[in-house]
C-alpha cells in the first residue's frame, strides 16, 4: 500500500543523502553509476535507497533478481519532487557563495531537445535573483548557433551529436563552450521493424537543422537506404505522439522515451548511433554571463 501521501517529505526521518542516492540511482539507470558519481559503495547507495522506501512505506524502484528494471509508479510520482528538493538546496548555496545576479540576458534554448529541466531552472534563478532578466529564444539547435555567432543572443544551449561529420562547437565564435550533458540517442518505433527489410524508411523528425535529424539523414544513407519524412514537427510532444502512432521512426535520446516506444537495435539490424551532447556557449565570459552560465551548468549537469 503506497502511504506517499501520509509520510510526505516532512517526515523528518528522510534525510538528503536518501533523496541523493534515489535520484541518482533513477536518473542514472542503476546503483553502481549513482555510486560511482556520489562517491558511496553501491551498498551504501543501496542501503540508502531502502531506507527511504521504509520510509515512505512503498516501493520507488522495480528491481527483478538484483536487476533495476526502472521506477514503480510511487517512484514516477516521487521522482520529481525529490529532484526539485536537491535543485532548491543547490540554489540557495550558491545565493549564499555568490552576489545577486542584476541586468539583462539574452538566452537561446534548443526547442529539439526535452527542455523541462532547462525551464525549470530559469524560473528557480529568476525566483531568488529579482534584478535578473532574462529574454528566452525557443528554437532549433541550428538556429541558436547562427544566432549566438551573430551576436543576437549572450549565451546559447544547443546540442550536437558526437559524430565526425558534425560541426565542433569549438569553430563557433565564442567566449566559451561547454558540455553540460551526454545522452545516449536510439532508434525507437511503436512496433518491431526489421532494418533490412526496409527500402525506404519513414522518419518522424525535426525540420531540417536538427541534429537528430542530420545523423538519421547520414546512418540512413549510409547503409545505402532512401529516406521519407513521414511526419516533421518542432514541437516534442508532436513527435514522440506521432511515434507512438506508428507514423514512422524517430531518433530520440533516452530522457525522450515514451513508454510505448520500442528500442530497436543491432539485433534488428539498426546501425549504432552516436550520443548527443546539450552544449554551452557564451559570448563574453565576464560579468553576470559566466556566473549565470555557471549556474546553469551546475542545476543541468548529468554525467
Amino acid at each position: 500500500m503506497s502511504m506517499l501521501s501520509d509520510a510526505g517529505l516532512g517526515d523528518r526521518r528522510v534525510t538528503l543523502e536518501q533523496l541523493r542516492a534515489f535520484v541518482f540511482v533513477a536518473e542514472g539507470g542503476g546503483f553502481h553509476r549513482a555510486g560511482r558519481d556520489l562517491h558511496r559503495t553501491q551498498s551504501a547507495i543501496t542501503q540508502s535507497v531502502r531506507k527511504l522506501e521504509e520510509i515512505l512505506e512503498c516501493r520507488l524502484l522495480e528491481r527483478r533478481q538484483g536487476h533495476l528494471l526502472g521506477l514503480t509508479e510511487d517512484g514516477e510520482r516521487f521522482l520529481p519532487a525529490a529532484r526539485d528538493i536537491l535543485a532548491r538546496l543547490s540554489d540557495m548555496v550558491q545565493l549564499l557563495q555568490f552576489p545577486e545576479l542584476a541586468g539583462r540576458i539574452a538566452l537561446g534554448v534548443p526547442d529539439d531537445f526535452a527542455v523541462t529541466d532547462i525551464h525549470q531552472a530559469i524560473s528557480r534563478c529568476l525566483d531568488v535573483n529579482g534584478k535578473l532578466r532574462i529574454a528566452v529564444t525557443s528554437s532549433l539547435s541550428s538556429n541558436v548557433r547562427d544566432m549566438l555567432c551573430a551576436g543576437a543572443l549572450d549565451i546559447g544551449l544547443f546540442k550536437t551529436a558526437l559524430d565526425d561529420d558534425e560541426p565542433a562547437p569549438g569553430d563557433m565564435n565564442v567566449a566559451s563552450s561547454r558540455v553540460l550533458r551526454i545522452e545516449p540517442l536510439h532508434w525507437v518505433s511503436r512496433d518491431r521493424v526489421d532494418f533490412g527489410s526496409q527500402d525506404e524508411v519513414p522518419m518522424v523528425s525535426f525540420p531540417e537543422g536538427c541534429a537528430y535529424r542530420n545523423v538519421a539523414m547520414r546512418m540512413l544513407r549510409r547503409a545505402g537506404k532512401r529516406i521519407f519524412f513521414s511526419y516533421v514537427s518542432t514541437s516534442y510532444d508532436n513527435i514522440r505522439r506521432a511515434i507512438s502512432a506508428g507514423l514512422g521512426l524517430g531518433i530520440l535520446p533516452r530522457s525522450a522515451l515514451e513508454k510505448d516506444h520500442l528500442v530497436l537495435s543491432a539485433s534488428d539490424g539498426f546501425p549504432d548511433l552516436p550520443p548527443v551532447r546539450l552544449m554551452l556557449a557564451i559570448k563574453d565570459k565576464g560579468g553576470i554571463y559566466g556566473k549565470f552560465a555557471d549556474f546553469l551548468e551546475n542545476t543541468l549537469t548529468v554525467s
